[in-house]
């Protein structure tokens, strides 16, 4: 229902109202596949509305504030930027949103699950297009203004009773919906569904139409609905429901933009999920075929076969050497056997010729021992690895994901094992849980501050310290500046692994990693700070 013409028809009066007699500030791209389009609207506020054009489950969203990245950010559609919003308004028939601009050019929101688009017409001409530019940019693009349009065909059969059951009976082979679907333009399948459902009798076309008759009215005094269904996905209806934890909104638009910001957030997950388990996959597959090139057995044979050279050859010490390349020897370990013909080097006599065999032998079984303690480390990463698939393979809803996807770090450059952030032999620091998505890391000694702060911390994570007591250097990960709440606990819990913890208040700095840096010839965990902030807090113990 998120592209439903009722919806798009709220959406663009909503619209109206909020940008007529405000201007365009800026458009650009910063996703793949969503348009930003920033406004200043007449009373002043900034205004962003985001199109998305990738996927149906998606389609426009509308947030206070101009959200753009210092980078990566592509700016578009320039001709457009500074002009003064007359209007928007809906085609009559179709799912296009229109915004009329000053300079008699109009910004045309298309909005099919299959080919949205927005694009820039001036004098029926296609200027820029956000996608397929090449193609369309110079076509023509002729309006509907004259179109009779859904509502108005809609309103007619609502209101006569006749025409109503004229077009129902004039389709003899179909079933229920689809004659339904196929009389009323913008209802789409759960609109037809909804009409069913209300009919007391859905064989009796006057129960058909008085279904219809209501809920049309009711469209076109919608509200919102946002809920999470069983597997954790957003869904969004146009019709108030009674469905538990449901978000109502007044607006269409507020419960469009709540249904599309989840909704994106739940496809991210999903995304991330997916290339996390991608991930995990290649890694298998790497320790896989590294234990398949692993053969003992070869290297042990070698280790024998050096170390027997070498107990012949000290047995044949007298024995004249007509070559001075080799040497044959009888096998006194196998009697039965051909004798044994054995490489020398040239220059080196039988005895130490002997002892480099056995120098070979030693490391080949030096080789051995390091081979087997690789394979079974590799073995133990192999399955570390194996149990994080199997529990990504079971998780069932967004919450679940967010939750896994937060505790766990990146695979290790060093090993390619996942460790937990919530397991706390995966890390050699306290680890505190302050969200699903930011962890407190704290250092227990000197030594281990030094560790977590040069070698764990990232230059953008914050970084906590007691101000004028010794203590643990903490860091917080999954956060910036702006989560002052989190700052606010963290800094609870690095006063509380201070000198000062039995102070009523403790002032802690905070500032961010890079700020942080060695000073000449301090000790192991004394740090230079700059740029820092303080904030005065009730030592307090970790979360359990």
């Amino acid at each position: 229902m998120i592209r439903n013409y009722f919806t798009l028809y709220h959406a663009a009066m909503e619209l109206h109202e909020r940008l007529a007699g405000g201007y365009v500030q800026e458009i650009f791209s910063q996703r793949k596949n969503e348009l930003s389009l920033g406004f200043t609207a007449a009373d002043g506020r900034d205004l962003q509305l985001v199109v998305v054009t990738h996927t149906p489950l998606l389609s426009l969203f509308l947030q206070d504030g101009v959200r753009k990245k210092s980078c990566n950010a592509a700016n578009l559609m320039g001709m457009i930027r500074k002009q003064r919003v007359s209007g928007v308004d809906i085609a009559p028939y179709d799912r296009e949103i229109r915004l009329y601009l000053a300079d008699a050019s109009i910004m045309v929101l298309q909005l099919f699950s299959s080919r949205t688009n927005v694009f820039v017409v001036r004098e029926h001409r296609i200027l820029e297009a956000f996608k397929h530019n090449n193609a369309l940019a110079g076509q023509r693009y002729e309006s509907d203004h004259h179109a009779t349009g859904v509502l108005k065909e809609l309103e007619a059969l609502a209101m006569h009773n006749t025409l109503f059951l004229e077009r129902l009976s004039s389709r003899h082979e179909e079933s229920i919906s689809e004659k339904l679907s196929a009389m009323l333009p913008g209802f789409d399948r759960p609109l037809v569904r909804e009409i069913r459902d209300r009919a007391s009798d859905e064989s009796n076309p006057d129960a058909l139409f008085t279904a219809f008759r209501s809920l049309f009215f009711e469209l076109l005094d919608a509200g919102g609905a946002v809920w999470e269904n069983e597997r954790g996905e957003p869904e969004f209806s146009l019709l108030h429901s009674s469905r538990p934890r449901v978000r109502l909104f007044d607006s269409v638009l507020e419960g469009v933009s709540d249904y599309c910001i989840a909704m994106r957030r739940f496809l991210d997950t999903r995304e991330k999920l997916k290339e996390l388990r991608a991930r995990l996959r290649r890694e298998i597959g790497k320790k896989k075929r590294a234990l398949d090139s692993f053969d003992p057995a070869l290297l042990g044979e070698f280790a024998r076969n050096y170390e027997r050279s070498g107990h012949l050859l000290m047995a044949s010490l007298y024995q004249p050497r007509t070559v001075r390349t080799s040497i044959t020897v009888p096998d006194i370990f196998e009697p039965a056997t051909p004798d044994k013909t054995i490489p020398l080097k040239e220059a080196l006599s039988v005895q130490k010729n002997a002892e480099e065999y056995f120098t070979k032998a030693s490391k080949t079984r030096g080789k051995l021992k390091a081979m087997l303690e690789r394979r079974a480390g590799l073995e133990e990463e192999k399955q570390a690895l194996e149990a994080h698939l199997a529990a990504t393979e079971i998780i069932t809803t967004p919450k679940e994901a967010l939750h896994y996807l937060a505790g766990h770090t990146d695979l290790s450059s060093m090993s390619g094992v996942l460790h937990s952030k919530n397991n706390r032999s995966a890390l050699p620091f306290r680890v505190v849980q302050l969200s699903p998505s930011v962890t407190l890391l704290i250092g227990k000694n000197a030594a281990n501050n030094e560790l977590l702060t040069f070698s764990y911390a990232r230059p953008n994570d914050i970084w906590l310290h007691a101000r004028g007591a010794s203590g643990s250097h903490c860091v917080l990960k999954g956060a910036t500046l702006h989560h002052r709440h989190e700052i606010i606990k963290a800094a609870e819990i690095a006063a509380w692994h201070s000198s000062a913890k039995h102070a009523e208040l403790v002032p802690v700095l905070y500032t961010l990693k890079k700020y942080v840096r060695h000073g000449k010839h301090l000790a192991a965990g004394q740090v230079l700070v700059e740029r820092e902030e303080v904030v005065l807090v009730r030592p307090s113990r970790e979360m359990k």
